[in-house]
């Protein structure tokens, strides 16, 4: 067995409470906050709101240094050489090979009387030159020119590399202003946005909200007519049985029965459906039994509004010239943002690096560290006309934009208009309604006085009866109408809330 568990919001769960108790009816207030809690657009609207709140913060950042850290290790099979091989052999062997050479010249130099005297009288000379026959000096000289060879060799088997890096931009060519421009517009068309999907789940809730009450109404209507019809259809029973009418008026009065008791079927269906429509808007459970407030009324009222506004106020208020409105400003500042990639820019850098090995004071395997910073600029000298090219580009758009809000205001005057004519319309058919109604009172009142005095046949009185429930059928429907007028010229002018 499947169970989903649904979890409600408070207002909700607070609402259904209600109903079960019975304590309260729903108001039209209740059922639109329950359905902007509910809507998955106007949520979707909400996250996409905090999306842009984000992103401003973001491009706030960019006036900020930015501070970022790397770090490195490197392992090199080989090591760095200064000096070739030969080289490094001949100074590891520099004492041997001195040795050598002048071992080799030593019996000709000999051969010199002066040289000869001088080595036989001098001890410090046949000192040198034992030295020189037993190794000594050889292996001395060799040590030196191998500690030398090793210091042209560079120990890099393992490089050590960290850095802290700050940059501080001083000029872009305008684009973080721009940029922060653009996204404090792209918040302001968030709020646009979600307040157009909520005033669009607003006018849904009103429709089904309206529509359960003008059937709820209609359904009341449908009840009387049929207890009329059934009321008329015994008294034709009677009369038949005296005499007074005929099978065939009894045959009519069944079939406006019938026909009645068919219509009270789908009413009451109507009704079922538009409130699954409502509890569907809302969040409810399609199956809950809901009663709304105004579906109670005896009488509906028609709220005596004047929707008040200038076009000052529609352009401010209406959700889709602000959306256009900001759209254009923003493709303005894209202008500016494409524009900057082609000037000059300037940046502050500093940095504070630690390396090992480290050539600092020598090449030595230990770590050593090196402050240091600068300004660094860019140019941008020439682009075969790339740069010239895009910003035309950007100019296009925000040419487009301004033409789109031109024409959506002027779509939006004609529609505020067709409203206010609606209105009208409404006022007009509600005035006719209602006087078609009183007569329609009066008409049915009358047919059944003639009726019971026996000089109108029952036909006059099923003629009565249907135009009784078409003229307060009418009536209702003219009511629902002025009021989804009204609701509708709000909207259009910005002004529903």
């Amino acid at each position: 067995m499947n169970i989903r568990v649904k979890i409600l919001t408070p207002l909700v769960l607070i609402c259904l409470t209600n109903i079960a108790l019975g304590q309260s009816a729903l108001t039209l207030q209740e059922c639109r906050d329950m359905a902007l809690k509910n809507n998955q657009q106007s949520k979707i609207a909400h996250e996409k709101l905090s999306a842009a709140e984000y992103e401003k913060k973001a491009a706030f950042a960019n006036y900020l240094p930015k501070i970022s850290a790397t770090g490195a290790y490197l392992h090199n099979s080989e090591n760095i050489s200064l000096i070739s091989d030969d080289q490094s052999a001949a100074l590891t062997n520099l004492g041997t090979n001195m040795v050598t050479s002048i071992g080799s010249r030593l019996p000709g130099l000999m051969q010199d009387p002066a040289l000869a005297n001088l080595i036989q009288n001098s001890p410090a000379v046949q000192q040198m030159i034992g030295k020189l026959q037993n190794g000594e000096i050889a292996t001395a000289l060799n040590e030196i020119g191998s500690n030398l060879a090793s210091e042209f060799e560079m120990d890099i088997a393992n490089i050590y590399v960290g850095a802290v890096t700050v940059e501080e931009p001083l000029y872009a060519g305008g684009k973080i202003r721009a940029y922060n421009k653009v996204t404090a517009y792209a918040k302001e068309l968030a709020e646009a946005q979600m307040s157009g999907e909520d005033q669009k789940v607003m006018v849904s809730v009103d429709e089904a909200y309206w529509q359960i009450v003008s059937i709820a109404n209609k359904l009341k209507l449908t009840e009387k007519y049929v207890e009329l019809l059934r009321k008329l259809n015994a008294d034709v029973e009677k009369m038949r049985g005296e005499g007074l009418a005929t099978q065939a008026d009894q045959f009519s009065v069944k079939v406006k029965l019938n026909d009645g008791e068919m219509k009270l079927v789908k009413a009451r269906n109507g009704l079922a459906l538009s409130k699954m429509l409502l509890c569907q808007l809302c969040g409810m459970d399609l199956h809950t039994d809901i009663t709304l407030a105004d579906e109670t009324n005896e009488n509906l009222t028609v709220p005596a509004d004047t929707v008040i506004y200038t076009q000052e106020e529609i352009d401010e208020n209406r959700v889709e010239l602000k959306s256009l409105r900001l759209a254009s400003e923003m493709y303005n500042q894209k202008v500016s943002i494409v524009r900057a990639d082609y000037l000059p820019t300037v940046a502050l850098l500093g940095s504070y690096t630690l390396t090992n090995p480290s050539a600092q004071n020598g090449f030595q395997n230990k770590f050593g560290d090196m402050l240091s910073f600068g300004v660094v600029a860019r140019i941008p000298i020439y682009h075969f006309g790339e740069g010239m090219n895009k910003v035309n580009k950007a100019k296009a758009e925000a040419r487009i934009a301004q033409y789109q809000l031109d024409e959506a205001r002027n779509k939006i005057t004609l529609q505020v208009t067709q409203y206010e004519q609606r209105i009208k319309e409404a006022d007009s058919r509600l005035e006719l309604a209602s006087g078609n109604m009183e007569n329609a009172e009066e008409n049915l009142r009358m047919a059944n006085i003639g009726f019971k005095e026996g000089y109108l046949a029952s036909t006059s009185v099923l003629e009565a009866q249907t135009a009784w429930l078409q003229a307060h059928s009418e009536e209702i429907d003219a009511k629902i109408d002025k009021i989804m007028a009204i609701v509708y010229l709000r909207q259009a002018t910005g002004q529903l809330k």
